[in-house]
């Protein structure tokens, strides 16, 4: 089953370095996406924000950027907890553009 998530946008908010009960590292943060995308032989405006997360090495180096940074992220959804049904994107790579 496929679960894989490319967005491009720019960092909005981040929640600095944090680690888990476990001593993982952790950063949340929301990004913001705007671009022109194809839908039924028409092209559509499409303007989100959406949560984010990452752990180990790529939350270290998340961890160091600027509010408006703009970058391109890869990985996948998750809900946001065990008791809620909001998606959280969890990153696992990243480039930044």
């Amino acid at each position: 089953m496929a679960n894989r998530v490319e967005l491009t946008g720019q960092i909005l908010e981040t929640s600095g370095l944090r680690y888990t009960p476990a001593g993982l590292p952790t950063v949340q943060m929301r990004l913001a996406h705007g671009s022109e995308q194809g839908e039924a032989g028409r092209m559509r405006q499409v303007v989100c924000e959406i949560e984010a997360i990452a752990f180990g090495d790529i939350a270290n180096k998340l961890s160091q950027g600027q509010i408006g940074t703009q970058l391109s992220v890869s990985g996948f959804l998750d809900r946001k907890s065990p008791r809620s049904s909001l998606l959280t994107l969890h990153v696992t790579d990243y480039e930044l553009i």
